[in-house]
Protein backbone atom coordinates (compact mmCIF):
# COMPACT_ATOMS: atom_id res chain seq x y z
CA UNK A 1 0.00 0.00 0.00
CA UNK A 2 1.52 3.56 -0.79
CA UNK A 3 2.06 6.13 1.96
CA UNK A 4 -0.20 8.66 -0.36
CA UNK A 5 -3.13 6.06 -0.25
CA UNK A 6 -2.61 5.61 3.45
CA UNK A 7 -2.67 9.58 3.93
CA UNK A 8 -6.14 9.48 1.41
CA UNK A 9 -7.65 6.81 3.38
CA UNK A 10 -6.88 7.96 6.94
CA UNK A 11 -7.56 11.94 6.14
CA UNK A 12 -10.51 13.49 8.45
CA UNK A 13 -12.50 16.53 8.21
CA UNK A 14 -12.15 16.47 11.82
CA UNK A 15 -13.10 19.91 13.70
CA UNK A 16 -10.77 20.22 16.84
CA UNK A 17 -7.99 22.40 16.84
CA UNK A 18 -5.28 23.27 19.85
CA UNK A 19 -6.26 26.55 20.76
CA UNK A 20 -4.03 29.59 21.09
CA UNK A 21 -1.41 27.72 18.64
CA UNK A 22 -1.05 29.61 15.45
CA UNK A 23 0.78 27.93 12.16
CA UNK A 24 3.64 28.67 11.32
CA UNK A 25 4.46 31.21 8.22
CA UNK A 26 6.42 27.89 6.18
CA UNK A 27 3.34 25.71 7.46
CA UNK A 28 1.02 27.88 5.67
CA UNK A 29 3.14 28.27 2.63
CA UNK A 30 3.12 24.47 2.38
CA UNK A 31 -0.47 24.19 2.45
CA UNK A 32 -0.84 26.78 -0.50
CA UNK A 33 1.76 24.89 -2.45
CA UNK A 34 -0.19 22.03 -2.54
CA UNK A 35 -3.07 23.77 -3.14
CA UNK A 36 -1.28 25.70 -5.86
CA UNK A 37 0.32 22.53 -7.42
CA UNK A 38 -3.08 20.32 -8.11
CA UNK A 39 -4.09 19.81 -11.81
CA UNK A 40 -6.50 22.01 -13.94
CA UNK A 41 -7.65 22.18 -17.39
CA UNK A 42 -5.25 23.49 -19.98
CA UNK A 43 -3.24 24.65 -16.76
CA UNK A 44 -5.44 27.47 -16.13
CA UNK A 45 -5.47 27.09 -12.73
CA UNK A 46 -9.09 29.17 -11.70
CA UNK A 47 -8.46 29.73 -8.19
CA UNK A 48 -7.80 32.11 -5.63
CA UNK A 49 -7.70 32.45 -2.24
CA UNK A 50 -8.15 35.20 0.58
CA UNK A 51 -6.50 34.50 3.66
CA UNK A 52 -8.18 36.14 6.85
CA UNK A 53 -5.45 37.65 8.70
CA UNK A 54 -6.50 40.41 10.63
CA UNK A 55 -9.15 40.37 14.22
CA UNK A 56 -11.79 42.17 11.74
CA UNK A 57 -10.84 39.56 8.50
CA UNK A 58 -11.43 36.68 11.32
CA UNK A 59 -15.04 38.37 12.37
CA UNK A 60 -16.24 38.43 9.30
CA UNK A 61 -15.12 34.92 8.25
CA UNK A 62 -16.66 34.03 11.93
CA UNK A 63 -19.68 35.91 11.13
CA UNK A 64 -20.73 34.18 7.88
CA UNK A 65 -20.28 30.55 9.24
CA UNK A 66 -23.78 28.41 9.46
CA UNK A 67 -24.76 27.79 13.07
CA UNK A 68 -23.59 24.41 13.20
CA UNK A 69 -20.22 25.24 11.83
CA UNK A 70 -20.00 28.55 14.79
CA UNK A 71 -19.77 25.46 17.50
CA UNK A 72 -16.33 24.75 16.41
CA UNK A 73 -14.78 26.74 13.67
CA UNK A 74 -13.89 30.13 15.24
CA UNK A 75 -11.00 27.96 17.20
CA UNK A 76 -8.92 27.49 13.74
CA UNK A 77 -6.14 29.86 13.41
CA UNK A 78 -6.16 29.24 9.61
CA UNK A 79 -9.29 30.32 7.70
CA UNK A 80 -9.44 30.72 4.24
CA UNK A 81 -12.24 31.68 1.43
CA UNK A 82 -11.29 28.91 -1.66
CA UNK A 83 -12.47 30.92 -4.28
CA UNK A 84 -13.22 29.90 -8.67
CA UNK A 85 -13.08 32.27 -11.26
CA UNK A 86 -15.44 30.91 -13.50
CA UNK A 87 -14.03 32.98 -16.93
CA UNK A 88 -10.31 31.22 -16.28
CA UNK A 89 -12.25 27.97 -16.94
CA UNK A 90 -15.37 28.19 -19.61
CA UNK A 91 -17.98 25.85 -19.06
CA UNK A 92 -17.91 23.11 -21.13
CA UNK A 93 -20.34 20.08 -21.97
CA UNK A 94 -22.82 21.67 -18.84
CA UNK A 95 -20.37 22.01 -16.68
CA UNK A 96 -19.22 24.45 -14.72
CA UNK A 97 -15.21 23.20 -14.78
CA UNK A 98 -13.34 25.97 -12.65
CA UNK A 99 -15.25 23.87 -10.10
CA UNK A 100 -14.00 20.69 -10.89
CA UNK A 101 -10.45 22.32 -10.91
CA UNK A 102 -10.79 24.21 -7.46
CA UNK A 103 -11.76 20.62 -5.55
CA UNK A 104 -8.67 19.32 -6.84
CA UNK A 105 -6.62 22.12 -5.32
CA UNK A 106 -8.53 22.01 -2.34
CA UNK A 107 -8.13 18.25 -1.90
CA UNK A 108 -4.20 18.85 -2.12
CA UNK A 109 -4.37 21.22 0.77
CA UNK A 110 -6.93 18.31 2.74
CA UNK A 111 -4.25 15.70 2.54
CA UNK A 112 -0.86 17.40 3.01
CA UNK A 113 -2.18 19.36 6.01
CA UNK A 114 -3.23 15.57 7.24
CA UNK A 115 -0.24 14.69 6.35
CA UNK A 116 1.62 17.29 8.55
CA UNK A 117 -0.66 16.46 11.63
CA UNK A 118 -3.54 19.47 11.09
CA UNK A 119 -6.87 19.08 11.51
CA UNK A 120 -8.24 21.27 8.05
CA UNK A 121 -11.62 21.37 7.53
CA UNK A 122 -13.65 22.12 4.43
CA UNK A 123 -17.19 23.75 4.82
CA UNK A 124 -20.00 24.36 2.67
CA UNK A 125 -22.01 25.44 5.65
CA UNK A 126 -21.88 29.68 5.09
CA UNK A 127 -23.23 32.38 4.31
CA UNK A 128 -22.18 33.58 0.29
CA UNK A 129 -23.53 37.12 0.58
CA UNK A 130 -21.47 38.00 3.61
CA UNK A 131 -18.45 36.60 2.45
CA UNK A 132 -18.61 38.57 -1.03
CA UNK A 133 -19.26 41.89 1.07
CA UNK A 134 -17.03 41.28 3.44
CA UNK A 135 -13.85 40.17 1.72
CA UNK A 136 -14.49 42.95 -1.75
CA UNK A 137 -14.67 39.51 -3.90
CA UNK A 138 -15.79 40.89 -7.23
CA UNK A 139 -18.52 40.10 -9.67
CA UNK A 140 -16.12 37.84 -11.33
CA UNK A 141 -14.85 35.23 -8.83
CA UNK A 142 -17.15 32.71 -6.81
CA UNK A 143 -16.37 31.88 -3.33
CA UNK A 144 -16.74 27.65 -3.33
CA UNK A 145 -15.76 26.82 0.15
CA UNK A 146 -14.16 27.57 3.50
CA UNK A 147 -11.67 26.10 5.05
CA UNK A 148 -10.40 26.17 8.89
CA UNK A 149 -7.13 24.31 9.83
CA UNK A 150 -4.99 24.42 12.67
CA UNK A 151 -3.07 21.90 14.98
CA UNK A 152 -4.49 19.26 16.18
CA UNK A 153 -6.81 19.97 19.36
CA UNK A 154 -8.43 17.74 21.91
CA UNK A 155 -11.39 15.95 20.70
CA UNK A 156 -12.58 16.10 24.54
CA UNK A 157 -12.84 19.95 24.66
CA UNK A 158 -15.96 20.24 21.61
CA UNK A 159 -19.53 20.31 22.99
CA UNK A 160 -20.96 17.04 22.74
CA UNK A 161 -22.95 17.46 19.26
CA UNK A 162 -20.07 18.04 17.41
CA UNK A 163 -17.48 15.77 19.51
CA UNK A 164 -20.12 12.43 18.38
CA UNK A 165 -19.39 13.68 14.55
CA UNK A 166 -15.96 13.85 15.05
CA UNK A 167 -15.45 10.49 16.94
CA UNK A 168 -17.75 8.82 14.51
CA UNK A 169 -16.42 5.89 12.71
CA UNK A 170 -15.64 6.81 8.47
CA UNK A 171 -17.37 4.81 6.22
CA UNK A 172 -17.33 4.58 2.91
CA UNK A 173 -19.24 2.80 -0.26
CA UNK A 174 -17.41 -0.09 -1.53
CA UNK A 175 -16.20 0.64 -5.06
CA UNK A 176 -19.01 -1.94 -6.47
CA UNK A 177 -21.91 0.32 -5.18
CA UNK A 178 -20.33 3.31 -7.38
CA UNK A 179 -18.49 1.77 -10.17
CA UNK A 180 -20.32 -0.14 -13.06
CA UNK A 181 -18.99 -1.79 -16.08
CA UNK A 182 -19.89 -0.76 -19.57
CA UNK A 183 -23.34 0.86 -18.50
CA UNK A 184 -24.52 2.59 -16.05
CA UNK A 185 -26.01 0.08 -13.34
CA UNK A 186 -24.46 -2.66 -15.08
CA UNK A 187 -22.77 -4.58 -12.33
CA UNK A 188 -18.90 -3.81 -11.61
CA UNK A 189 -16.74 -6.57 -12.73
Amino acid sequence: MSKLLDAIRERRSDRHFAPNKPLEPEVVQTLLEAFRWAPSSNNRQPWRIVMASSPEAHRIFDDALSAGNKQWAPVAPLKLVIIGVPEEQPERNGTQNYLLDVGFAMENMMVQGYAMGLTIHAMAGWDYDKIVKGFNIPASAKPVALIAAGYRGRVEDLIEEVRAKDLKPRTRKTVGEFTYTDNYGAAFK
